[in-house]
């Protein structure tokens, strides 16, 4: 199944082919970013890592920075 992710703050936008059945991990790991430095949202909502992905869903990853 084909995914489209838009990634900010770069604003740049991938189309990624996936297993029926992955979750959001599983798209976090083939695009190589780790879970704790994201929020992944899908209808304007945070989802959870293991929340599984559908055909034809797009999805926002903003990248999020902490420190001081």
């Amino acid at each position: 199944m084909k995914i489209k992710i838009k990634i900010s703050p770069e604003n740049t936008v991938k189309n990624i082919e996936l297993k029926t059945g992955s979750t959001v991990y599983d798209i976090l790991k083939k695009i190589q970013l780790k879970p704790d430095t994201v929020i992944v949202i899908k209808d304007n909502i945070p989802i959870p890592i293991d929340d599984i992905i559908n055909q034809n869903n797009e999805l926002r990853i903003i990248k999020v920075a902490s420190g001081g």
